[in-house]
């Protein structure tokens, strides 16, 4: 069973709620959860695909060059973690051009794949994507019960990726539809929450039916010493810290049992991946 395993690399304190004047005050501590990552990703052969975060670059070239020169793939996730639909067009074709200039300093290739903060996409921000030569998305997650996600109507194509626009690949994370609402089940916050056999019985059931899986994960979910600044709420706790000791058991697990690469050689029909 395959699926594409992919990373979101920001850290606790990256948030839109937050300024990044106020990033530059809280303590970065990703480099040991994705040190960890990469470890397990090596003693299972696996690959994967890290869309990493413009800021996080600036100040930790020396990772991003690590996990290039581990066999990995790197992606943009943007430069400021702010979400798409609350930027003009012109903020968002500057805060993406900046990511993936520095990024493709670093590793010396191009940056292909985008993943938009929080998946919150926009129609108008796929079309900035290909003007600044994106070859493909992997921001849309039909997800009914989080608000902060884009509300993308993808009807059979939830789990599967397609050609959203010429040019412009989408490739979506998976969801289990009960009852007319869709479930996520693609990692994040979810994966923490979910028994692990429930989860990987979800995941069976999706690629079953589809044939394909889109995984992700945040260095923040293995990191279960970090401030905790999202306790707004019950359910913020939840989301952000439930299962954070058990994340790296689970993560061991799931790449026992599924043969996970990056999305480069998970979709190669994907135009322009290199």
């Amino acid at each position: 069973m395959k699926m594409a395993f992919t990373v979101d690399v920001e850290d606790w304190f990256c948030s839109p709620n937050l300024s990044l004047s106020e990033w530059a005050d809280c303590e970065i501590r990703l480099e040991q959860p994705v040190h960890q990552i990469l470890d397990l990703l090596d003693e299972y052969e696996a690959t994967g695909t890290f869309f990493v975060l413009g800021w996080i670059a600036e100040k930790r070239p020396d990772l991003v060059k690590e996990i290039y020169r581990r066999g990995h793939e790197i992606a943009s996730h943007g430069y400021s973690h702010r979400l798409v639909y609350d930027q003009s067009t012109l903020e968002f074709k500057a805060d993406i051009r900046l990511s993936k200039d520095i990024l493709e300093h670093l590793i010396g290739s191009k940056v292909s794949g985008y993943r938009a903060p929080c998946f919150s996409m926009t129609d108008w921000g796929l079309d900035i994507l290909i003007e600044e030569g994106f070859s493909y998305d992997s921001s849309i997650s039909p997800n009914t019960p989080n608000n902060l996600y884009s509300k993308f109507n993808l009807s059979s194509k939830v789990a599967h990726s397609f050609k959203i626009k010429d040019h412009l690949w989408e490739v979506p994370l998976p969801a289990i539809r009960l009852g007319g609402v869709n479930i996520p089940w693609g990692g994040g916050g979810y994966f923490r929450i979910y028994p692990y056999r429930f989860f990987y019985s979800g995941a069976r059931k999706i690629i079953g039916d589809k044939d394909y899986f889109v995984y992700y994960i945040h260095p923040y979910d293995l990191d279960y010493d970090q401030p905790q600044i999202f306790n707004t709420s019950w359910s913020n706790g939840i989301r952000r810290y439930y299962g954070l000791r058990d994340t790296y058991a689970k993560i061991k697990q799931l790449l026992s049992d599924f043969n996970c690469m990056s999305i480069s050689k998970y979709d190669p029909q994907i135009g322009g991946i290199h």
